[in-house]
């Protein structure tokens, strides 16, 4: 699997096809913002899911799905590794032959199985995050809509850079998720429901995963190094030739 807290915004969108979405809050507070199109705001909510699902709680979720479903993997791979070995120097003539080739089919089966079910769970997983995230990004706009003064929010993007082109359906779920083209910057409450949500931006978000993943790369490097460095003196420690001495004559 890849990595959990980076998602691109192409696969939020594929699950997540919300454009053109209203959220009605009747007017309680008083306007920040002076505009002539009337008390109508927008907000990406969109960029705040993504916010949400590359967040620690959402990201640790699906690495601890992952770590069960790849032991889950390990269990049936190591019975394959038994079934194996049992498997060396038995000839074909020998009755237990056959049901050793039986039975690694039938565990190759489970692993078929199972990974097949790990897939679907971690999409099931991402879907219910999305969902989850769209609730608490809902209710937050309706606070903030409610503050400021807007009685109508409407969910769109901003901008015309189009994340996922590569397919008609990607394109069509781009632009499905800006139904306002030239949305005002005045009437944006994206940032503001960010805030009274208490979120990080987006750019602050990357650059920790960024972080980590450089932190465990060399991590990884160290270990690396350390374990070429330990083979390294045992073969010397377990060596019995002699170093050879050059001597002058």
């Amino acid at each position: 699997m890849t990595s959990n807290r980076s998602f691109p915004i192409a696969i939020l969108i594929a699950a997540f096809v919300i454009a053109g979405a209203i959220i009605a809050q009747p007017a309680t507070g008083t306007k920040a913002r002076t505009i002539g199109q009337g008390e109508i705001g927008v907000v990406d909510i969109y960029h705040l899911v993504d916010i949400l699902i590359m967040s620690d709680d959402a990201s640790d979720q699906r690495a601890q799905f992952e770590a069960d479903g790849n032991a889950q993997i390990t269990q049936y791979e190591q019975r394959l590794i038994g079934i194996q070995t049992q498997m060396q120097g038995i000839s074909q003539d020998d009755p237990q032959a056959a049901r050793l080739i039986s039975e690694y089919q039938q565990v190759n089966q489970q692993i078929q199985q199972a990974t097949n079910q790990i897939n679907n769970g971690y999409q099931q997983l991402l879907a219910n995050q999305i969902a989850d995230a769209y609730v608490t990004i809902h209710a937050a706009t309706n606070e903030v809509s409610a503050q400021e003064g807007y009685t109508f929010v409407l969910s769109t993007r901003r901008g015309a850079d189009l994340v996922q082109t590569s397919t008609l359906t990607g394109v069509t779920q781009e632009i499905l998720a800006r139904p306002l083209v030239t949305p005002p910057e005045a009437v944006d409450i994206t940032d503001a429901v960010r805030i009274h949500m208490g979120l990080p931006t987006l750019e602050e978000i990357t650059a920790q995963i960024e972080a980590e993943q450089a932190e465990a790369a060399a991590a990884t490097e160290a270990q690396q190094l350390k374990a070429e460095l330990d083979a390294a003196n045992q073969a010397e420690e377990t060596d019995p030739t002699p170093a050879t001495e050059i001597t002058d004559e």
